[in-house]
């Protein structure tokens, strides 16, 4: 029997979360654009579960990884909390509308909601913590989202079936 019989495809995602949140909060100083990769990637797999797989266990989920995402990246707490949260919390609101949309209109949805989660994040940790809006990071994160989007879009389809 395979190991993929014994999961579900949100398990798969769940583990997938964990992945990308432990390779991304690690510092590979020789290749920052693989933390950085990974960064997106756990971005792009909570939006997704959020979005497909939406269970109260998520908010759990996202409180624990916000927290875990400000002390390792920020040493402080707020942050990915407040963001992360407020991403589960609009979703959850406009889910029936969402779940109307046709296919091509969920994908332009989907990577509209990454680039705006990331750029609020960095808004967020400029007003609240002071740190410098560093745009070439920003680009870098965009860059490195339309590289991965849709092999990731693939992947997270095969994983559901």
């Amino acid at each position: 029997m395979e190991f993929s019989k014994f999961l579900n495809s949100s398990s798969k995602l769940n583990i997938l979360l964990i992945i990308s949140f432990s390779i991304s909060a690690n510092s590979f100083i020789l290749y920052p654009n693989i933390n950085n990769a990974f960064y997106v990637l756990f971005h792009l797999t909570l939006i997704y579960l959020i979005f497909y797989h939406y269970h109260y266990y998520l908010y759990f989920v996202a409180f624990i990884y916000g927290i875990l995402f400000d002390i390792l990246l920020l040493n402080n707490i707020g942050v990915h909390l407040i963001t992360f949260i407020s991403i589960l919390l609009s979703f959850t609101l406009l889910r029936k509308y969402l779940i109307k949309l046709s296919s091509y209109q969920i994908i332009i949805i989907y990577f509209i909601t990454l680039v705006i989660f990331l750029l609020f994040e960095q808004l967020l940790a400029n007003l609240l913590y002071n740190y410098k809006i560093n745009m070439s990071s920003f680009f870098n994160f965009i860059l490195i989202s339309l590289i991965i989007f849709i092999p990731t879009v693939f992947l997270f389809t095969k994983l559901d079936k």
